[in-house]
């Protein structure tokens, strides 16, 4: 009890500063504050909608009434709704440490798998960004999953076997990324449960995976097609997914740099080659050792294993890597290096670990605390990031427009492509062009609206389905019309 409460403590000594954080700009709009069916709060019709429909290109119910019931009991109180996250995030952090203990009954390597889990700055994403909550959510069923299958494998029973798959649907109606939990439920059958893989076993968890991934399929269907699959090329794909594993590992032990956004950058074939190789080699040494090291064998193909539906080979969006992918998939990770460290070296280790992660974290969770602050961050740490000007941009559209002008111009620029986005960076450059013209008089104001009729129309041509694009160009003509300043 003792070193949970301790575990818990230390996630909120990291995390409790989101309690005075606000919404982001950066899906935060779409899954709480601008979507009137979260915003309405809890109600029979609105569980309904939540089975029912896809929900920003994904089907997680669970994590969509959990936003519903925070607007019902806080309204668009942003801290209660991170106070939630934190709170999640704590649970399961408890829960992978007694899950852990109960499974190797090794108790001080439990906990440093834990605290790691709890505070390792790339936890950060995860926990302190509130559309993020199927993280956490899906977390906490996660390691109710693991505990479950350790109480059938003491006991196997049907009724048993059952609460494995309830909590292991809920699991997925949290986040579609528990796809690969039965994987991980295989490899502790290997270590530490040592009871032999038994893959007839896992059938029926393997027909919810089936279930899941097609939600998956089917909730992103609605992605334009200017970012689907096709729009990266295949042979780009694999080696940014060989690199893109590396660089997880890289961070995993050095977490410095961290961004809510990583462009997707040219990659040399020899780099991806080597990244490859590498990867293999230790695949190779891994089953080579996997009697003598049997740890290292689970905890390694642990971390393989659950970034493959976000490893990039389906590529979803523009982004390299995200540190939201790491919030299951560094466990493994964290298990196979915490048990390959000497008993005699394990506490000064944690200590120091445990104390740099902390720090790192508490000044990465900082960053989290309004747009502006999260994406200025974000460009200097991070390549030239198109993605990052824009939501910069959208930041101050209506407030700075001469600064949202300047990053949404750098976002055009960089973007390099056409897509879903950059039509919507075409109407937010338009949106500040308006607002600069508004208080002008007309002999001023009108080159600026015309220049931003002509970003609506750009937009259009992009992506003809932007409706603020069509509204904004009638609102412009109106502007146009008027025969005074448009005073705010």
């Amino acid at each position: 009890m003792g070193i949970c409460i301790a575990l818990a403590a230390l996630s909120w000594l990291v995390f409790g500063q989101t309690l005075w954080h606000d919404f982001v700009n950066y899906d935060d709009p779409r899954y709480v504050y601008e979507n009137t069916n979260i915003t309405e709060g809890l109600s029979i019709s609105g569980i309904v909608w939540a089975f029912t429909h896809i929900h920003s290109m994904n089907w997680h119910p669970l994590t969509t009434i959990s936003h519903m019931l925070d607007c019902q009991l806080y309204g668009l109180k942003a801290g209660w709704h991170h106070c939630t996250n934190v709170l999640l995030h704590s649970i399961a952090v408890m829960l992978l440490f007694v899950g852990l203990l109960q499974m190797t009954g090794a108790f001080w390597r439990s906990a440093f798998v834990a605290a790691v889990f709890a505070i390792h700055p790339l936890r950060v994403e995860s926990v302190a960004w509130i559309a993020e909550r199927k993280d956490v959510l899906s977390g906490v069923f996660f390691m109710l999953t693991l505990l479950a299958y350790l109480y059938y494998v003491r006991l196997p029973r049907t009724g048993r076997y059952l609460v494995v798959a309830f909590v292991f649907a809920c699991g997925l109606m949290s986040k579609p990324m528990l796809v690969t939990l039965p994987f991980v439920l295989l490899l502790l059958d290997f270590w530490p449960l040592g009871r032999g893989v038994r893959i007839k076993e896992k059938s029926p968890l393997l027909a919810l995976t089936i279930f899941g991934a097609i939600m998956a399929i089917v909730g992103q269907r609605n992605l334009s097609a200017l970012q689907s699959v096709e729009a990266v090329p295949l042979a780009t794909r694999l080696s940014n997914a060989a690199v893109a594993y590396i660089r997880y590992i890289g961070k995993f032990f050095a977490p410095m740099n961290l961004a809510v956004v990583y462009p997707m950058q040219p990659i040399a074939a020899g780099v991806a080659a080597a990244a490859a190789l590498l990867l293999v080699v230790i695949s190779i040494a891994a089953f080579r050792y996997r009697a003598k090291a049997p740890y290292f064998f689970t905890g390694w193909f642990w971390f393989l294993g659950t970034l493959v539906p976000v490893i990039g080979i389906v590529q979803i969006g523009t982004q390299a890597i995200a540190d939201r992918y790491t919030y299951f998939s560094f466990i493994g990770l964290s298990i196979a290096v915490v048990w390959s460290i000497p008993r005699r070296v394990l506490a000064p280790v944690a200590a120091v670990v445990v104390i740099a992660f902390a720090a790192i974290a508490y000044r990465q969770v900082g960053y989290w605390r309004d747009s502006e602050t999260l994406f200025e961050h974000t460009i200097a740490v991070t390549p030239p990031n198109p993605m990052a000007e824009y939501s910069i941009g959208q930041t101050f559209e209506l407030t700075k427009p001469d600064r949202a002008i300047e990053h949404l111009q750098r976002a055009i620029r960089l973007s390099g492509h056409a897509s879903e986005w950059t039509a919507q960076a075409h109407v937010g450059l338009g949106t500040a062009l308006m607002m600069k013209a508004r208080p002008l008089p007309p002999a001023e104001r009108t080159p600026l609206i015309n220049e931003a009729i002509a970003e609506f129309q750009r937009a259009l041509s992009i992506d003809p389905s932007a409706a603020h694009a069509r509204n904004n160009i009638a609102l412009a003509h109106q502007w146009l019309s008027a025969s005074a300043p448009l005073f705010r």
